[in-house]
Formats: C-alpha cells, structure tokens, sequence
C-alpha cells in the first residue's frame, strides 16, 4: 500500500507550502501534488515548482488541471520545467475541471474535448507536433516523456481513462460494488484499446482527515466531503451506483453548490458557504462512507486493511485536513508502521 498528498494546499502561504511537501517526502509518501484552482489557491505550476525544490523522492504533478484554463503547448512548457527541476519525477493530471473552470466563469471540457487534449500533449511530448482544434501546433524545446493521470469519476470518465492515460486517481468511492465495477470498466476499456490494465498506474482517492471520532472528523472537512458530492451529481445517475433516494438530494447540492467555498475549512464565526448542507440534505453518512478515511488512527488501519482486502493499493489523500503537518506526523509514527 503507497500513499500519496493530493489537492487542497495553498501555494501562496510559500514557507509552509514547502514544509508541507518535505514532510510528507520525508514520511515516505510516494506522491505530493497539488490542484489547479487559481481563483482559491495561487498558481499551479508555482506551487509544483515548490514542491519539486522541497522533495527528493515523492513524485510530484496535477491532481488536477484541465483543458480549458491553458492551451496545450503552455501546459507542456509547464510541466516539462517543473520536471527538469524536479529530475524527472513529474507527472501531468488532467480532468474535465472543477473549481478551476467554473471559478471562471466557464464550463467544464467535454470528454471528446478531454481526450483530443490528451491525445495533443501526448503527440507534443513525443515529436513537437500535433493538430489541435484544426490547427498545427509545436512544441520544440523537450523531448522527455512526462505520464498523464486522469481523475475520473464515472463511467465515460473510467473509459477514456482506460483507453489513454498512464495512471488514474479513481473518483468513484469506496463501496464495494463501485470499487468491482470501477476495475472492470477501467479493464475492459483498456482491453478494447489493446492495452492492459496493468499498464495504469492505479490510485484511489479519499477525503480524509484524523479526528476523536468518525463523527468529529467529518466535522473538519464538511466541504470537502460536499465538493466530491457535487462532483457525483454531475451528468447522469446511471452507472454510478447512486440509490434513487440519495439522487433527488445530490441535485439539489449541486444546484445550491457555491465553488468559492470549495473545500473551505470551518473556523469560529466564519459562515461556511456549503457546509449546512451536508446534515441539511442528509448526505453526511451516505458521503462519508462512500468517499472518506475518517476518525481516530485505529479507524484509519481498520478502514485502509478492509479496502486493500476489496482491491484498492494506493490511496491518495486529499490535503484539505485542518493541520496537514499534524495529519501527516500522525501517519508516519501511528498508520503506516501498523499497515
């Protein structure tokens, strides 16, 4: 079981940023990345460029960027130099989009629109030429081979990610019909593309944080465990394992959701922007179960053997925890000897 630190810092508070990334290196995780939301946390590629000068070992990328904010050859030019400064160990997520699109007043990519992205880095990274949008377009100044990861998070999502990436961070959740189905679309995807599933780099996402009790936890990150709620909602129900009394309530957070208070953190007096509505639609256990690692370290070595028993590797947290540092001493010393 490897572990990685995904999304949810702030690359603009810059010293603790890089003790954040070192620490996490130095615990033995085996990925730090960030998010791409420049309206809430700085810009990107800065923060990747901290995270490769403060690790020596973690890869590091994009959990995730998306198609619309950048043209291809910038993100190319991006990632190719936090890779050269990092030595190698780089890699470029990409998703429809999130918080970083709708922010912005814009739409999240389609999947076609994803996949010819992809399918244009990729050709950029490989020969410095690609048609993208009717167009010629180069890239000349790299050659290095640099993985693409997908975040995604139902099923047309599972089949591109099949067909084309190099890795995936799996958005489904944790029930264990969703985590049979989401391996056998990702196989069979891969399949009808003559690949193999052994060929993607497999790891599963969770919201997470320690807390006194599941309960308590919960209390830490109620936005964040909202923001993959409104993610579920999206587009169809079918597919995605969704009980027909669970659907009705998911459209309503994803019609009440706020993205400038994506993954805010509680604080006294502040007025919290989606977090009512977690008990408000009653979503709290059903989200929880489906989507988080909560509540003490015994809970954490409880839930993370039970998960690797039903398939699950490599697990990568989501950094919206209140005290990361605090969060990651408590893996090093208490979760990961016991695992």
């Amino acid at each position: 079981m490897k572990f990685a630190l995904g999304h949810g810092f702030k690359p603009k508070q810059f010293q603790d940023y890089m003790a954040i990334s070192r620490e996490a290196d130095e615990a033995g995780f085996a990925m730090v990345m960030t998010g791409d939301s420049p309206a809430l946390g700085g810009d990107h590629f800065v923060g990747l460029t901290l995270v490769a000068q403060s690790t020596r070992n973690a890869r590091i990328g994009s959990y995730v960027s998306n198609p619309m904010t950048r043209h291809p050859v910038v993100a190319c030019a991006a990632i190719s130099s936090v890779n050269e400064i990092a030595g190698g160990r780089a890699f470029l997520g990409l998703s429809s989009g999130d918080s970083g699109v709708y922010n912005l007043g814009l739409k999240p990519a389609t999947q076609a629109h994803l996949e010819h992205y992809i399918l244009t880095i990729k050709s950029l990274l490989a020969t410095g030429e690609a048609e993208y949008q009717g167009k010629t377009v180069h890239f000349g100044w790299s050659r290095t081979p640099i993985p693409i990861y997908m975040a995604p998070g139902g099923p047309k999502g599972l089949r591109l990610a099949g067909r084309v990436a190099d890795g995936v961070f799996l958005e489904t959740g944790f029930v264990p019909e969703v985590i049979e189905d989401t391996i056998k679309q990702l196989s069979d995807a891969a399949a009808e593309a003559g690949r193999s599933i052994d060929d993607i780099d497999i790891w599963w996402h969770a919201r997470t944080t320690f807390g006194p009790s599941r309960d308590e936890a919960i209390d830490l990150i109620p936005s964040g465990i909202l923001g993959i709620g409104n993610r579920l909602a999206r587009f169809q129900q079918e597919g995605k394992f969704i009980p027909d009394e669970i659907w009705p309530r998911l459209q309503e957070l994803k019609r009440r959701y706020d993205f400038m208070g994506h993954h805010e953190l509680p604080a006294p007096g502040k007025d919290m922007k989606n977090a009512n509505m977690l008990d408000e639609l009653g979503l709290r256990d059903y989200l929880a179960e489906r989507f988080t690692i909560v509540g003490t370290p015994d809970d954490f070595i409880r839930r993370i053997k039970a998960l690797e028993a039903m398939g699950v590797k490599n697990i990568a947290f989501a950094g919206l925890m209140p005290d990361k540092h605090a969060f990651l001493r408590t893996m090093r010393d208490e979760v990961m000897p016991a695992l």
